[in-house]
């Protein structure tokens, strides 16, 4: 069950990813502070539940609801919050939401009511082929490995006390050119990353055009945009193969832990959907 957070507390939202991925079957797929932010990232995941406050960074939670419903958004809202219960609680529904739950109260009831939303496994659920964890041509993390030591990356972040920043590069082309050619360039690219990386730094390849880079490190915000800044200069620089020049467009997506997310899939998320021009 992909599940998407809507909530401006860093604090909260870190709670409730430990909680949901601890539990079978639940898997944290995304998250926002604000409406607007929201929507986009909602409408780009398609989660199967949205898990929201109605206090938001921007906008609020039960316009979203109303924004979602009208949009067409099928899945199940629920509404986790401190407000008045009984103020709130009639007029969450009647703009579409499905439950409601006092953060006091009912975390315990919430848990409960998503186990019981989980569809039964079937076979072919259970015997997921292995995922390959290295891509076969440049080496670098699959889209599997990545999520993993990322995860890592954001709990030694943790108890470090620092921050750290995630990119989604997608290189524009590359995946249209001939297979020699977009291979040698993939390595290039993967070359670059490389060398820009620190030794706690990860690099990964997740599809044809689309690598992701994390800075495991930042000791100032700062540092997230000088970095972007410093990767575009890497891929806007050309390439070379078979005697011939290439340019890639590239668009970049950065997220920020833990002001942005704290799951790997919601820094993730934010940063492709931002590569892709989704927000």
């Amino acid at each position: 069950m992909n599940i998407f957070l809507v909530e401006d507390s860093t604090s909260i939202r870190r709670l409730l990813v430990r909680r949901l991925e601890a539990m079978p079957g639940m898997r944290v797929v995304g998250e926002a502070a604000g409406q607007q932010q929201a929507f986009g990232l909602i409408r780009w995941t398609s989660p199967d539940v949205v898990l929201m406050d109605l206090s938001l960074a921007s906008g609020s939670g039960l316009s979203l609801v109303r924004e979602l419903r009208q949009s067409g958004y099928a899945g199940r809202i629920a509404v986790l919050t401190c407000e008045d219960y009984d103020a709130y609680r009639r007029a969450c529904l009647d703009a579409g939401a499905d439950a409601f739950y006092d953060k006091a109260s009912g975390l315990e009831t919430l848990f409960g009511d998503l186990l019981e939303l989980l569809p039964e496994a079937d076979a072919a659920e259970e015997e997921k082929p292995v995922a390959v964890l290295r891509d076969g041509l440049t080496g670098l993390y699959g889209a599997s490995a990545l999520c993993e030591r990322l995860g890592e990356a954001a709990r030694a972040a943790t108890y470090d006390g620092v921050d750290l920043a995630v990119y989604v590069l997608r290189l524009a082309g590359l995946a249209e050119l001939p297979a020699d050619i977009s291979d040698a360039l993939a390595l290039q690219v993967a070359d670059r990353l490389r060398e820009a990386s620190g030794e706690a730094d990860i690099v990964a390849r997740s599809a044809t055009d689309q690598f992701a880079f994390v800075l495991a490190h930042l000791d100032q915000a700062g540092q997230a945009a000088a970095h972007a800044q410093h990767l575009g200069a890497l891929m806007t620089r050309p390439f070379h193969t078979a005697g011939r020049e290439y340019t890639l467009a590239l668009a970049l997506g950065m997220a920020v832990f833990p002001a942005d997310a704290v799951s790997p899939r919601g820094l993730l998320t934010l940063a492709e959907a931002t590569a892709f021009g989704a927000l």
